[in-house]
C-alpha cells in the first residue's frame, strides 16, 4: 500500500466516499457528532441522513437543494440542517410538478435559515409530501428576509396529498411571518407548538396561513398550541385563485389552544367547518407601530358550520379592516350557515357573541340555524346580531347576554326564536322586519320580545311575563299551559287539550281548552276585549267557603259554552254560597253546558244575567256514609251524620270531596291509640313467656355433679367414664348428687313487630317495639315440682305513621309459675299480671285544624298459660311434643284527649274513649328440640329450637270513642291486629358453667301474612 493512502483517515475516504460534487444528485449522509458545510443536491429516491450531534451547514440559498424530479426522497434528522446565509433556505424541493417526498425532524433535532427552513418551490400537483416534526424547524429572519417554517404554498391545485405532522415534542416558528404555509388541500395534525410572530408593522403573519388554496384540515390535539402573531389559523379569498364556496375545516380537541394575537383565532375569508372541544381565541397585543387588529374568535366571512363544546372568544379590536369600517370583536363572525353552541360551551365577544353580516356591515350571504344550549355573551354590544335578508332561526337552551341591553336581534326575514327549557335571555329581543315568530317548548319563564308577530306554546308549562304584544296573536298548542302573569295585548287562543292560567291581562280570549285563573289559587285574569268559551271547552274555578272563587272580567262580550269544574278549598260552607265567576262589560251571551265539583257534599249550580254567570254550591242530602271506604271510616261517617248540621266538626267535614272526607275520617278515627293495646298484651306475654322459660330450664336438668355429668337432685349417677378419659380433675365420687332446691333467675327481653293494616278494615299498618327485665326465685318444693314467683319492668311504643299516631306505654309486671313432671310427661302453668301507664300524640289531618290530641291513661293485663307435654327420644335429641293454651284480658280505663291548640281542653278533633276490654286467647301445637355437649373445659352447651302453630281466637284490637265536641255520637274503631294463624320460631342457647350457674340467650320469631315479630331474651341462673 502507498505511503500516501495509508496516510489517509477513514473519516475522509467514508466522507469522499458518501458526498460527490454539488452538481451531482447521490444519497447524503452526516454522521453523528460531523459537521460538513456545503451545498448539496439531491432528487429521485435519495436518502438523506444526519446523525444526531451531526450538522450540515452553509451560506448557500438553499444548504439542501432538489435538482432532479423527487419521487421517493426521504430526509431524517437527528441533528442540524441550516442554511446561515441572509434571506437564504436551509431545505428547497424545486422541481418537478409531481413530487414525493418524506421528511421526518427527529426529537432534539433543527433545521433552520432565516427565509423558509422548508420550501416547496414549484407548483406540484401530484404525488405525496409527508412531514413528521419532532423537533425545531424555524425561519429566523425578520422583515425582507424573512420566511415560514414550512412554506408550501406554491402548491396551489392538483392532487398532491400533503400531510404535515407536528408532534408534541415539536415547534414550528417563525420570527416574522406565516409558521406553516401548508399548500392545497394539505391536513395539518398538531400535537405541539406551532407560533408565528410579527416584528412591527408585518400584518401577514398567521399561525397556519392557507392562502388563497382551495382549502384544507388541521387538527389540533390536546396540548397543541397553534398561535399566530395575526390569525391563529387562515384561509384568503382570490376570485382568481379560490371560490368562496372554498373553506378549511379545524378541529380543536380539548386541551387544544388556537389563538390569533392580533386577529381572529380561526379566519376564513371564504367557507369553512370548525369543531372546537378546546379554546379559540381572538385577540389583540398592542405591538406599537401595528394600528389595526379584529380580534374575533372565529371568522368565516361566507358560509361556515360551527360546533362549539368549549370556549370560543374575541377579546378586542382598534384601527379599521381591509374595508376601512372599524374593527370590532365577535367571538364568532359568519356570513351564514350553522352555529351549534353545546351545553357548558361559551361564545362571548368583547362587542358582540355572535355577528352574523357579509364581514363589511351588509345583509349576509346566507341563512343562519344557532342552536345555544350553553352561553353566547356579547360584552358592549350584542349576544347575538343578525344582519340577514334570509329567513333565521334561533334556539336557545342556555343562556344569552347582550351587554348594550340587546340579547338578540334579527334582520328582514321570517324569523323563528325557538326557546326552550332552561333558556335564559339578558337583554331585549327584536325581531326585526318580516314575519316573526316565538316558539315555548319544555318549561319556563319568558319575558316577551319586540318586533315579533306570532307566539306560540307549542309544549310544556310556559309563564309569560311583563307587557307582550303579537300583532297575529298567541296561541297555546293542545298538551302545552301557558300561565298568564304579565299583559298579552292580543288574541289568545287555547287548542283543544291546551290550558290557561294565571292572573295577567289578555287582549282577547278564544277558548277551546281549559281556563283555570290562578292556577290553584283563587285569582281574577282579565280579558279587555272579547271572550269565547268553545263547546268542549272548561272553565276551572277554585273557590272557598268565604265566598271567593275565581273569575274572568271580560271588558267586551263573553260567549259561553262548554263546562265548568269547580275546585273546593275545605273549609265551612254556609248552606248556601254563591259566586260571580264571569264578568262582561259588553254582556253574557249563551251559557255553559254543564257543571261539577269534586265536593261529596255540596251540589253546584250556574245562573245567568244579562252581565254576569254565577256559581253557587247548597247543601245536598248526601250521607258521610255513603263516601266511605272501609269498615273504620263507615264508623267514624255514621257518627258525623249524627252531628248537629250546624256544628263545626259537621261544617269542616262538609266542604269536601270525597277523597278530602275519607281522609278526614282517618283522621278523627283515633285508631292508632290502640297501639296501647298491642304493646300492652305484648309486654305482657313476653314476661308470662320469661316464667314459662324459667320452668321448662329447671325440666330439663340443670344441676350436674362436678364433672359434668347430668342427674337429678335425687337420682344417683349412672355411672363415670374411666380415669384416663377425663379432660380435667375427677371430684371424689358421690352415691347421690347434693340437692340444689332453690334458684334464682335474672333476665332481660326486647321486641319489634310490624302488624300490616287491613284494607277492607280501614286499619293502617302499625309499627311496636318494646323493652324490659325481669328477675325471678323458684324452688323444688317436691322432686317433681317446682314454684316460683317473679317481678319486672318495661317500656314500650306503637307508632301508626298513616295515622301520625305514636303511643308510648310503661309498666311492672309480677307473676308466679310452677311445674309438676310425671315422667315422662309434665304439666306448667303461669299466671302474669301487668299494670301500664299509656301516653299518646296523634296529629289530626285531614281537617285543617292543625290540631295534635294528647292523652295519658292507665291499662292493666292479666294473662293464664297452662302447657302440657311429653319427652321422647329421637335420633339422639329430645323432643318434646307440646300443647298450650293462654289467655289474656286487657282493662282499659276511659279518658277524654286534650289538644296542643287548647291545652288541657278538648278541641274540635278530640276523642273520648270509654273504658273498654280486651281479650287475647291463643292456642299453641308444637315441638321442641334440645341436645346437650360437653366442652373440653368441664362446661357444657345445649341448644334447643321449638316450632309451634298458633291459632288466635280473639285478634281483635279495638276501642270505643266518640267526638268530645259532640259526644253523643260514638263508634267503634278497630286498629291493627295480629294475625289468626301464624308460625312461632324459637332457638336459644344455655351455657352451664358450673353445677350451679348458667347463661342463657334464645330468639323467638313470629311469622304471619300480616304480622312479623321479632324479640330476643339473655340472663342469668343461679341455683343452690
Amino acid at each position: 500500500m502507498s505511503p500516501l493512502l495509508s496516510r489517509v483517515s477513514p473519516l475522509a475516504l467514508l466522507a469522499s466516499l458518501s458526498f460527490s460534487s454539488a452538481a451531482v444528485a447521490a444519497d447524503i449522509n452526516v454522521p453523528a457528532n460531523t459537521t460538513v458545510s456545503g451545498q448539496k443536491t439531491f432528487g429521485g429516491t435519495d436518502k438523506i441522513t444526519v446523525g444526531a450531534g451531526g450538522k450540515l451547514t452553509s451560506s448557500a440559498n438553499p444548504t439542501l437543494n432538489q435538482t432532479s424530479t423527487s419521487t421517493g426522497v426521504s430526509v431524517d434528522n437527528f441533528g442540524t440542517i441550516e442554511s446561515t446565509g441572509t434571506g437564504t433556505r436551509a431545505i428547497r424541493f424545486n422541481s418537478g410538478t409531481a413530487m414525493s417526498f418524506t421528511l421526518t425532524n427527529e426529537a432534539g433535532a433543527t433545521i433552520q435559515s432565516q427565509n423558509d427552513a422548508l420550501q416547496v418551490g414549484t407548483a406540484v400537483t401530484s404525488g405525496t409530501i409527508t412531514v413528521n416534526n419532532y423537533g425545531l424547524i424555524q425561519a429566523t429572519g425578520t422583515g425582507s428576509n424573512n420566511g415560514q417554517a414550512i412554506d408550501f404554498g406554491n402548491i396551489v391545485a392538483g392532487t398532491a396529498s400533503i400531510t404535515i405532522n407536528n408532534f408534541a415534542t415539536g415547534v414550528l416558528q417563525t420570527a416574522d411571518a406565516d409558521g406553516v404555509r401548508p399548500g392545497n388541500n394539505a391536513t395539518i395534525n398538531n400535537y405541539g407548538q406551532i407560533i408565528s410572530n410579527n416584528f412591527q408593522t408585518n400584518s401577514g403573519a398567521d399561525g397556519i396561513d392557507f392562502q388563497t388554496s382551495t382549502g384544507g384540515t388541521v387538527n389540533n390535539y390536546a396540548g397543541g398550541l397553534i398561535s399566530g402573531g395575526r390569525h391563529g389559523i387562515n384561509i384568503s379569498y382570490d376570485p382568481t385563485a379560490n371560490k368562496t364556496t372554498s373553506s378549511i375545516t379545524v378541529t380543536n380537541y380539548a386541551g387544544g389552544q388556537i389563538i390569533g394575537r392580533n386577529g381572529s383565532g380561526v379566519g376564513s375569508d371564504v367557507g369553512g367547518t370548525v369543531i372546537n372541544y378546546g379554546l379559540i381565541s381572538g385577540d389583540i397585543d398592542n405591538i406599537a407601530g401595528v394600528a389595526n387588529g379584529d380580534g374575533d374568535g372565529v371568522d368565516i366571512d361566507y358560509i361556515g358550520n360551527i360546533t362549539n363544546y368549549g370556549t370560543i372568544r374575541g377579546t378586542g379590536a382598534k384601527g379599521v379592516g381591509s374595508d376601512g369600517k372599524t374593527n370590532t370583536s365577535q367571538g364568532v363572525a359568519i356570513g351564514g350557515g350553522v352555529i351549534d353552541n353545546k351545553a357548558g360551551a361559551t361564545i362571548i365577544g368583547q362587542a358582540d357573541g355572535i355577528l352574523v353580516d357579509n364581514s363589511s356591515e351588509g345583509p349576509a350571504f346566507g341563512a343562519v340555524t344557532i342552536t345555544n344550549a350553553g352561553t353566547i355573551q356579547g360584552t358592549t354590544r350584542y349576544g347575538v346580531y343578525i344582519n340577514s335578508t334570509q329567513n333565521n332561526t334561533i334556539t336557545n337552551s342556555g343562556t344569552i347576554t347582550g351587554g348594550g341591553g340587546q340579547a338578540i336581534v334579527f334582520g328582514s326575514g321570517d324569523d323563528t326564536l325557538n326557546i326552550r327549557t332552561g333558556s335564559v335571555i339578558n337583554g331585549t329581543v327584536d325581531g326585526g322586519a318580516g314575519n316573526d315568530r316565538i316558539s315555548l317548548s319544555g318549561t319556563g319563564t319568558f319575558a316577551g320580545a319586540i318586533n315579533f308577530e306570532t307566539l306560540s306554546v307549542d309544549d310544556g308549562v310556559w309563564t309569560l311575563t311583563g307587557t307582550q304584544s303579537y300583532s297575529s296573536g298567541v296561541t297555546v298548542a293542545g298538551g302545552a299551559e301557558l300561565v298568564a302573569s304579565g299583559t298579552i295585548g292580543n288574541l289568545v287562543t287555547i287548542a283543544a287539550g291546551g290550558r290557561l292560567s294565571g292572573s295577567g291581562t289578555l287582549g282577547a280570549l278564544d277558548l277551546s281548552g281549559v281556563v283555570s285563573p290562578g292556577a290553584g289559587a283563587i285569582s281574577t285574569l282579565t280579558v279587555t276585549g272579547n271572550a269565547t268559551f268553545r263547546s268542549g271547552s272548561v272553565y276551572q274555578i277554585d273557590a272557598n267557603a268565604a265566598g271567593a272563587a275565581d273569575k274572568i272580567i271580560v271588558g267586551g262580550t263573553a260567549a259561553l259554552a262548554g263546562s265548568v269544574q269547580v275546585t273546593a278549598a275545605s273549609g265551612n260552607y254556609a248552606p248556601s254560597t254563591s259566586y260571580a265567576i264571569v264578568q262582561a262589560a259588553g254582556g253574557v251571551s249563551g251559557s255553559f253546558a254543564s257543571v261539577s265539583t269534586d265536593l261529596a257534599f255540596l251540589t253546584p249550580s250556574l245562573s245567568y244575567n244579562a252581565n254576569n254567570a254565577y256559581l253557587t254550591l247548597s247543601r245536598n242530602g248526601v250521607f258521610f256514609q255513603s263516601v266511605a271506604a272501609n269498615r273504620n271510616q263507615r264508623a267514624v261517617a255514621a257518627a258525623l251524620d249524627t252531628t248537629p248540621t250546624a256544628s263545626p266538626l259537621f261544617l269542616a267535614v262538609v266542604g269536601k270531596s270525597a277523597a278530602g272526607a275519607r281522609a278526614a275520617f282517618d283522621g278523627l278515627s283515633g285508631e292508632g291509640v290502640t297501639g296501647a293495646l298491642n304493646v300492652g298484651l305484648e309486654s305482657n306475654r313476653l314476661f308470662g313467656s320469661t316464667l314459662a322459660d324459667a320452668g321448662q330450664f329447671w325440666r330439663s336438668g340443670e344441676t350436674r355433679d362436678a364433672n359434668g355429668i347430668s342427674i337429678s337432685a335425687t337420682t344417683p349417677a349412672l355411672g363415670y367414664a374411666s380415669l384416663e378419659s377425663k379432660k380435667g380433675p375427677i371430684a371424689p365420687r358421690m352415691t347421690q348428687e347434693p340437692a340444689r332446691l332453690w334458684r334464682m333467675w335474672i333476665s332481660g327481653f326486647g321486641q319489634s313487630a310490624r302488624l300490616g293494616g287491613d284494607a277492607a278494615q280501614g286499619s293502617a299498618t302499625q309499627r311496636t317495639s318494646l323493652g324490659g327485665g325481669a328477675i325471678g326465685l323458684d324452688a323444688a318444693v317436691l322432686p317433681n315440682l317446682l314454684l316460683g314467683f317473679a317481678g319486672g319492668y318495661s317500656a314500650g311504643g306503637a307508632s301508626t305513621d298513616q295515622r301520625s299516631t305514636h303511643v308510648d306505654t310503661h309498666g311492672w309486671h309480677i307473676g308466679g309459675y310452677g311445674v309438676f313432671t310425671f315422667d315422662p310427661n309434665y304439666i306448667s302453668a303461669s299466671l302474669a299480671f301487668s299494670d301500664f301507664d299509656n301516653y299518646s300524640r296523634r296529629s289530626v289531618f285531614g281537617l285543617g285544624t292543625g290540631e295534635t290530641a294528647n292523652a295519658n291513661f292507665g291499662s292493666r293485663v292479666l294473662r293464664a298459660r297452662v302447657e302440657i307435654g311429653r319427652d321422647v327420644d329421637l335420633f339422639g335429641l329430645r323432643a318434646t311434643p307440646f300443647a298450650a293454651v293462654e289467655t289474656a284480658h286487657i282493662w282499659t280505663d276511659g279518658f277524654t284527649e286534650t289538644t296542643a291548640a287548647f291545652p288541657g281542653f278538648a278541641g274540635l278533633s278530640a276523642l273520648t274513649f270509654a273504658a273498654r276490654e280486651t281479650d287475647s286467647l291463643p292456642l299453641y301445637f308444637g315441638a321442641r328440640f334440645k341436645r346437650s355437649f360437653a366442652l373440653d373445659n368441664g362446661w357444657r352447651l345445649t341448644p334447643d329450637l321449638s316450632l309451634a302453630y298458633v291459632h288466635e281466637f280473639e285478634p281483635t284490637r279495638a276501642l270505643l270513642a266518640s267526638f268530645a265536641s259532640a259526644p253523643s255520637a260514638a263508634f267503634t274503631i278497630a286498629g291493627a291486629r295480629p294475625d289468626e294463624n301464624y308460625l312461632q320460631v324459637k332457638g336459644g342457647l344455655r351455657l352451664d358453667v358450673s353445677a350451679s350457674v348458667a347463661l342463657f340467650a334464645s330468639f323467638e320469631g313470629e311469622y304471619g301474612g300480616r304480622t312479623q315479630s321479632y324479640a330476643g331474651r339473655g340472663g342469668l341462673k343461679v341455683a343452690w
